[in-house]
């Protein structure tokens, strides 16, 4: 057994025997959880029946873009389609303006980072990736573009895309705006500007981007939320970007670090038990609802992608 740091999250990484035996109440060291990473497909069986959930490390939201702005909006709950074109209207009335560079140059970027680290600086548990990947972004610049928002000459806002040439892919990597009126305006304002530009660039499909699993700890479950109502699917994310895979088997002995409720996206009932591959796993994602009590609301996080949703109770 190894105790490690996760960002705030306190986890035991066990074997699958560890966990196997560590069946009933934990008595172990004080955690967050018990996690076994890279289970095997033989073993999932048994560690789902021992209160483990296995998972995706990370998932990918993917979306089609459609010909147009109007047919991606004609996909939108109707709800959804009035705060996008709000938000539109909201961002335009603000005199914000929008600009998508065709590749990242130094000077910009660095503008944005410092509207991120912002953002990061005031989240719970965030995590500056984007910083750590400066050097990289500029080394493939041309494969990239930036979206950014400006109030006058100040940067309020971007997102930052790969434009990704196998499977005609806009992949978002990093997004951030300034603490401003009507955030959430001009996140969605940005989002349809990157959007036109993925289909300028003749892209297919639209990602989000890979996002850990788990809604609650560095990411909110309002997240989920967001990238759901704008009619994202979540992939295990090795389904979009090979080598980013990895799975793990989590159980939750703690919310002390969590969101009540959190959100985890895990995979359908009855994983492979077999040597090979898992292609006797359900189509679609399963959602366990992670919370103190039984008595949520399932309706409003239930979707077509979902396999299944459950309430999960962390004593």
């Amino acid at each position: 057994m190894d105790i490690v740091d996760r960002y705030g999250l306190t986890v035991a990484e066990l074997t699958a025997e560890e966990a196997l035996a560590s069946s009933g109440p934990w008595r172990g060291p004080d955690v967050d959880l018990l996690r076994v990473v890279d289970p095997h497909p033989r073993d999932e069986a048994r560690l789902t029946a021992a209160g483990f959930i296995v998972k995706p490390g990370w998932v990918n939201w993917v979306a089609p873009l459609r010909a147009s702005e109007a047919e991606f909006l004609g996909e939108l709950s109707s709800n959804e389609r009035r705060k996008v074109r709000r938000g539109l209207e909201l961002s335009a009335s603000a005199g914000l303006r929008v600009e998508v560079r065709p590749e990242l140059e130094e000077g910009p970027l660095e503008e944005f980072l410092g509207v991120y680290e912002k953002q990061v600086a005031d989240m719970r548990n965030g995590v500056n990736l984007a910083r750590g990947e400066q050097r990289s972004l500029l080394e493939q610049s041309g494969s990239h573009i930036g979206v950014f928002a400006y109030a006058g000459s100040r940067m309020v806002g971007g997102c930052v895309c790969r434009v990704r040439t196998d499977g005609f892919l806009l992949q978002l990597r990093y997004v951030a705006t300034a603490d401003v009126e009507q955030r959430g305006s001009l996140t969605r304002a940005l989002y349809m500007a990157a959007f036109q530009a993925g289909r300028d660039l003749n892209c297919a499909r639209m990602s989000l981007g890979n996002d850990t699993s788990l809604y609650g700890h560095i990411t909110s479950p309002g997240l989920y939320e967001f990238k759901k109502r704008l009619g994202f699917t979540p992939l295990p994310s090795e389904a979009v970007d090979p080598g980013l895979g990895g799975d793990e088997a989590d159980r939750f002995v703690s919310l002390r670090a969590l969101t009540d409720p959190s959100l985890l996206l895990a995979y359908g009932a009855g994983p492979g038990t077999g040597d090979g591959a898992r292609e006797d796993r359900p189509q679609g994602l399963r959602l366990h609802i992670l919370a103190s009590r039984d008595d949520v609301d399932l309706a409003p996080y239930r979707a077509d992608f979902l396999s299944g949703v459950e309430v999960t109770v962390v004593p």
